[in-house]
């Protein structure tokens, strides 16, 4: 097959919203990006760790859930799983003692999955530190990035025990959502208390109903599940320079995640039409591989020929550049910012401070 098609099918499976497509596309390319202008050994495994992690759950953890929640909520509010699975405005010509089942039997799942996946993405940041801690002894963020090489083996003893006590908060807490949601399922047959709590229960659903197959919006999805993120990495921090390095980090990823793509992608397609004389971005739509694919032979391969710059130009750009160059960043200041406050050490280790702080980055 024609290098072009080569290209066009691999990258055909990072254009898909599919669980695999996002997890492929995300994840290979941010963890790819960090891992290669990574500090240390420590620091590597800490980027892979949580990034593996958080994609897992953020695509993966969701669908699986809500299959299996909705199997338990149809037996729970004794109603068919095909109704649970179907959007509100889908069911029509439902008696209303029938609609009522379904609204809490979908709230019920809602509040059940997030029940369980939120303390799960919160763990990640602490139990990642928790694991260098009982590796290496490391508790700071200066340590395990080896810009103070300070030694502390009794710290690994610590680690076992504050594993257990976060874990055992987490499940708590898991537990806490799971108890409140089947409390409201049940005073819910309370027609007054079903009156009053009904709006909320109402734009729940609208917002974090699943699809089918357990798919979620991900402008939706992502108001619950990257706050709570984004909290844990700040909640894990072990020093001021990871608190600087994750905003910094933070204040550029999360908007781009949300927006970069679109800003970036109708320029750099438009460019494409012009190199290769195609037409895959016209009046602000852009061809999928898909509607490529099964246009006429004489014009697909030129068309592939531009789709492949473009999508693979504005995925490089947005994920694998950005998350190198926030990487190198956070690298550059944390690093002068370190010297700068440490001066006057004497340490062994610090006699080196005025070393050009780029030589020591590997890419």
């Amino acid at each position: 097959m024609n290098g072009v098609y080569l290209v066009g099918n691999l990258l055909k499976k990072l254009e898909t919203s599919s669980s695999v497509g996002m997890f492929a596309r995300d994840t290979g390319g941010c963890l790819v990006a960090r891992l290669a202008v990574s500090r240390s050994n420590d620091e590597s495994r800490e980027i892979g760790i949580a990034e593996l992690a958080e994609s897992a759950l953020f695509y993966f953890s969701a669908p699986f859930l809500a299959k299996k929640t909705a199997d338990i909520f149809s037996k729970t509010m004794t109603v068919k799983k095909e109704l649970i699975t179907k959007k509100m405005q889908e069911l029509k010509n439902i008696a209303p003692d029938v609609k009522k089942k379904i609204k809490l039997a979908k709230f019920g799942q809602i509040t059940a999955v997030f029940g369980v996946i939120l303390p799960a993405v919160f763990a990640i940041a602490p139990l990642r530190n928790m694991i260098t801690l009982s590796k290496t002894g490391k508790e700071n963020f200066v340590n395990v990035v080896e810009l103070d090489k300070t030694k502390h083996e009794q710290n690994k003893k610590k680690a076992q025990e504050q594993t257990k006590d976060f874990v055992k908060k987490l499940t708590l807490a898991a537990f806490g959502i799971l108890g409140t949601s089947l409390g409201i399922l049940a005073l819910s047959e309370n027609k007054k208390f079903y009156k009053k709590l009904k709006p909320f229960i109402d734009r729940t659903i609208k917002h974090f109903d699943f699809t089918k197959s357990g798919d979620l919006e991900l402008k939706h999805y992502g108001a619950l599940i990257y706050p709570v993120s984004i909290a844990s990495y700040f909640y894990a921090s072990r020093d001021k320079y990871e608190v600087q390095e994750n905003a910094r980090r933070f204040s550029v990823t999360v908007p781009l995640m949300f927006f970069g793509e679109k800003l970036i992608q109708n320029p750099i397609h438009k460019t494409a039409d012009k190199i290769w004389e195609t037409n895959i971005f016209n009046n602000g739509n852009i061809k999928s591989y898909d509607e490529i694919m099964k246009m006429p032979e004489i014009i697909r391969k030129q068309a592939l020929k531009s789709k492949n710059f473009a999508y693979g130009a504005t995925f490089f750009i947005n994920t694998m550049a950005i998350a190198s160059g926030i990487a190198l960043l956070n690298r550059y200041e944390t690093k002068k910012r370190y010297y700068n406050e440490h001066k006057n050490d004497k340490s062994d280790y610090n006699i080196i401070k005025d070393k050009p702080i780029w030589n020591d980055i590997k890419i």
